[in-house]
């Protein structure tokens, strides 16, 4: 197994998370309002872009991480759990 298992599956799961929760949030907020994109600001363009689909950004960001966290362990577990049973 090598990483590109935990990658591909971290990215699918977390697409399948935000489009859920954009989904329930356009529903329980209502519809994002209109994002001020500027190209003399490019850092608060990606803050607002960021947390366009769930509204906060940071917490949005927290989610993926735990996502990609959770993938890269069960994946470490499963390769130590396979090498370990065949040297015993």
């Amino acid at each position: 197994m090598s990483i590109r298992a935990p990658l591909i599956t971290g990215t699918a799961v977390s697409l399948a998370v935000t489009a859920a929760w954009a989904w329930s949030s356009a529903l329980t907020i209502g519809p994002a309002g209109p994002l001020h994109l500027t190209w003399r600001h490019p850092g608060s363009s990606y803050l607002l872009l960021a947390a366009a689909p769930a509204g906060n950004g940071w917490e949005l960001f927290a989610v993926v991480a735990v996502i990609f966290a959770g993938c890269f362990l069960v994946s470490g577990w499963h390769r130590a759990r396979g090498q370990g049973g065949s040297d015993g």
